[in-house]
C-alpha cells in the first residue's frame, strides 16, 4: 500500500504534466527525472541499502544512534550530489532550472531518507501518511495550479519541493533518532561503503541501462519521441508498486534468513514474497497487452499523439514481467552479500542494451527502443537465474568444506 501511494502519485503527476505540457517540454521533464533517479540511486546504494541490512542487527539506544549517524551521512552525501547536479544543469545551459532543481533534489533526499529509515525497520504502515503528502500531494497541487495559471517545469519543481519537505517532516516525527558516538560516526561510512559498493556499481548500471533509451531517442529522433516513450512507461509503471514494494523488503528478509540458515533458507523465505507479487504483475501485463489503446486513451485523451504508441505499451508490459523476476533475484543476491554477481548481471545487460539500442533506434525509432528494452530484460533474467544457481552451488560447497573442517578439528581434539 505504501508503494502504491508513491507510484500512484508519480503516475498522476506524469499524466497531468503529459496533458498540460507540449511533447518537447514533457520530454525534457522525463530526462530531468532520469537524472534525479540516477543521483537518488547513489544514496540508495550507499545509505538506504546498508541501513536496511544493518538495522535488523541493532536495538535500543544503538538503533537510535544508527539512525542519527545515517541521517548525518545522508545529509553530507546529498549536499555533494546537489553540487554535482548543479554543475550538470549549468553545463546544459538551463540556468532557469538551477534553483528549483537543486531545491527539489534536497527536499526529495530528505523525504526519501526518512522514509527509508522507516522501511528498514519494517514500519511500512507508518510511512504511508508522509508518502501520501509528498507524492499524491504534488499531483493534486499541480492539477489545482493548472486551473489558475499555466504550469511550467520550474513551477512544477517548486511544488514538488514543498510536498517533499512536508513529507520529510511527517516521516521524521515518527523516528527516534539519537546523536551518534564519535567512533560510530567515523566507522559507519566505511561499513556502509563496504556493504553498498557493489550495489552502487550494479544499480548505477541499471539506471544507465534504463536511461539509455530515452536519452538516445532524444539524441537521434528528438524529445517528442522521448515523451511518447515516457507516456507508455507511465502506464507500464503501474507494476512499480509491486516491483518496488516487494523489492524494498527482499534484501533485509534475505539477509536475516541467510544469517540463520544459509542460501537455501534465504531462497525459501524470499520465494513466497516473489510469488505474492507475481500474480498482480501478470494481471497488469495481460491488461496492457490486451487493451493498450483504451488504456492510452483513458490516460491521455482520444486525440492525444501518445495513443499511437499503444504497441510500444504492449512490449513494455512484457518487459516489465521479465524485469520483476530478474530484480527479485538481484535483490536476493544483494541481501546475501553477493553484490559481485549482481554487478556482473547488470554490466552484461548494459552492454546488450547499448548494442541493441544503437542497432534498432536509428531505423525504427520509438519501436526500436522498446524492442531493445524487451530483449535486454530477457537477457538480464537469464543471467540472473544462472547467477542464482551458481550462488546456491557455491554456498553448498562452502558449507560442506566448513563441515569437513569442523569434523577434522573435532577428531584431532579427541
Amino acid at each position: 500500500m505504501d508503494q502504491c501511494t508513491v507510484s500512484g502519485g508519480n503516475f498522476l503527476l506524469n499524466v497531468v504534466l503529459a496533458r498540460a505540457l507540449g511533447q518537447d517540454e514533457y520530454g525534457r521533464f522525463a530526462l530531468f527525472l532520469g537524472a534525479i533517479f540516477t543521483l537518488r540511486n547513489i544514496d540508495w546504494s550507499l545509505i538506504s541499502f546498508p541501513l536496511s541490512v544493518r538495522l535488523s542487527a541493532s536495538s535500543g539506544d544503538e538503533h537510535a544512534r544508527l539512525l542519527g549517524a545515517t541521517a548525518l551521512l545522508a545529509t553530507a552525501l546529498g549536499l555533494v550530489l546537489m553540487v554535482a547536479m548543479g554543475i550538470g544543469i549549468a553545463l546544459l545551459g538551463a540556468a532557469n532550472l538551477l534553483l528549483p532543481a537543486c531545491l527539489c533534489y534536497l527536499c526529495w533526499q530528505a523525504q526519501e531518507t526518512s522514509r527509508r529509515c522507516l522501511l528498514a525497520d519494517f514500519r511500512y504502515r507508518e510511512a504511508v501518511a508522509g508518502d501520501a503528502v509528498a507524492y499524491i500531494g504534488q499531483a493534486l497541487m499541480v492539477a489545482a495550479m493548472l486551473k489558475v495559471v499555466p504550469v511550467t517545469l520550474s513551477s512544477t519543481l517548486y511544488i514538488m519541493s514543498a510536498t517533499f519537505a512536508v513529507g520529510a517532516l511527517v516521516h521524521g516525527a515518527k523516528l527516534r533518532i539519537a546523536w551518534p558516538k564519535r567512533a560510530e560516526l567515523w566507522q559507519l561510512p566505511r561499513e556502509y561503503f563496504s556493504v553498498g559498493k557493489w550495489s552502487l556499481a550494479a544499480y548505477q548500471l541499471v539506471q544507465f541501462r534504463v536511461q539509455l533509451f530515452p536519452w538516445l531517442l532524444a539524441t537521434i529522433t528528438g524529445t517528442a519521441a522521448t515523451a511518447s516513450l515516457q507516456a507508455s512507461f507511465n502506464i507500464a509503471n503501474v507494476m512499480n508498486p509491486v516491483i518496488l514494494g516487494i523489492g524494498n523488503a527482499v534484501p533485509q528478509i534475505a539477509a536475516h534468513a541467510h544469517r540463520t540458515g544459509g542460501m537455501r533458507a534465504a531462497m525459501r523465505t524470499v520465494y513466497g514474497y516473489v510469488l505474492f507479487g507475481l500474480a498482480p504483475i501478470l494481471v497488469i501485463c495481460f491488461a496492457g497487452v490486451l487493451l493498450p489503446n483504451p488504456l492510452m486513451q483513458a490516460a491521455y485523451g482520444p486525440a492525444s499523439p501518445y495513443v499511437a504508441a499503444a504497441f510500444c505499451l504492449q512490449l513494455l508490459m512484457v518487459a516489465g514481467v521479465l524485469d520483476y523476476v530478474a530484480e527479485m533475484i538481484n535483490k536476493t543476491l544483494l541481501g546475501v552479500q553477493s553484490g559481485r554477481l549482481v554487478f556482473l548481471v547488470n554490466i552484461i545487460a548494459l552492454v546488450v542494451a547499448l548494442t541493441l539500442a544503437l542497432m534498432l533506434i536509428q531505423p525504427l525509432g520509438l519501436l526500436g527502443a522498446c524492442l531493445a528494452l524487451l530483449a535486454t530484460n530477457l537477457v538480464r533474467l537469464v543471467i540472473a537465474v544462472a547467477s542464482m544457481i551458481w550462488q546456491i552451488g557455491h554456498d553448498r560447497s562452502w558449507k560442506q568444506t566448513a563441515d569437513a573442517s569442523s569434523a577434522e578439528t573435532g577428531d584431532s581434539r579427541v
